[in-house]
């Protein structure tokens, strides 16, 4: 058997959730045991599957600690360093989640060329022991932005900045899907297989479903509202995404 195990402090609850989740739905397919436990502020994800299979495990690991780290601890960096204090919280998680979502595989390829999954894992000490130099590059976007925050305040010009960067991201899905459906906003793939969703009485779901969409990086984005939908939120996707989104009113379609 090969086993593995991977650690990270209580504080990082959310993110423990997220990896030992995506753990345990990959590991059905290779009779694979994920199990984790929490001891002195510590939360520890053990996992354990056949040799025969543990090339293709610690791939799957790989990948999924790479995208921890330049998704949910980036974010986590950019909100603990920007200081953009004139912007609103919809277009200040917009303008975050373009910069997470902008130079990702980048971001991804040093992590990956500094990962040992040889042994075991703490990720909090592999953050902050091993990762300087990507923390120094995302030091140097923070201080760009930081130094041009009066630049950013105008709503013109960060609207512009969001469309640049958003049509610059390296495309994940053709089309993106979304609808409203009882308390949630889901987001389906082209072929309306679901992806993920937001529950609409959360905090700030308009900023959810903009950093969602500029995550799953879409060619195309449709739209599925009625009347009520936000207009604010309405107006800005337009923005960013121009000629690549289209709002189809659903109660005209159930009136057809």
């Amino acid at each position: 058997m090969w086993e593995f195990c991977i650690s990270l402090s209580d504080k990082n609850l959310a993110i423990s959730k997220k990896i030992y989740m995506a753990l345990k739905e990959y590991c059905k397919n290779y009779n694979g045991i994920v199990t984790t436990y929490e001891r002195c502020g510590n939360i520890s994800i053990l996992l354990s599957c056949e040799e025969c299979d543990s090339a293709r495990l610690k791939h799957y690991i790989e990948n999924l600690i790479a995208d921890v780290i330049v998704e949910d601890y980036k974010l986590k960096f950019l909100s603990e360093n920007l200081t953009l204090y004139n912007l609103d919280e919809i277009s200040k998680k917009a303008f975050m989640q373009a910069l997470v979502s902008f130079d990702k595989e980048s971001d991804k390829y040093i992590v990956e060329n500094h990962l040992d999954l040889s042994n075991s894992l703490d990720l909090e000490a592999f953050y902050f022991f091993k990762l300087g130099a990507l923390r120094e590059k995302w030091k140097e976007l923070v201080g760009i932005a930081n130094d041009n925050k009066s630049y950013l305040s105008s709503n013109d010009t960060l609207v512009e900045l969001l469309k640049f960067l958003v049509d610059n991201l390296e495309l994940k899905n053709e089309t993106i899907n979304l609808m409203k459906e009882k308390d949630s906003i889901i987001f389906y793939d082209t072929n309306f297989n679901k992806l993920c969703q937001n529950q609409i009485g959360e905090k700030d779901i308009d900023s959810s479903i903009i950093s969602s969409l500029i995550s799953l990086a879409p060619k195309y984005v449709n739209i599925y509202c009625g009347e009520n939908f936000n207009s604010n939120l309405t107006k800005l996707l337009k923005q960013i995404f121009d000629k690549r989104i289209n709002f189809v009113n659903v109660e005209n379609l159930l009136e057809t």
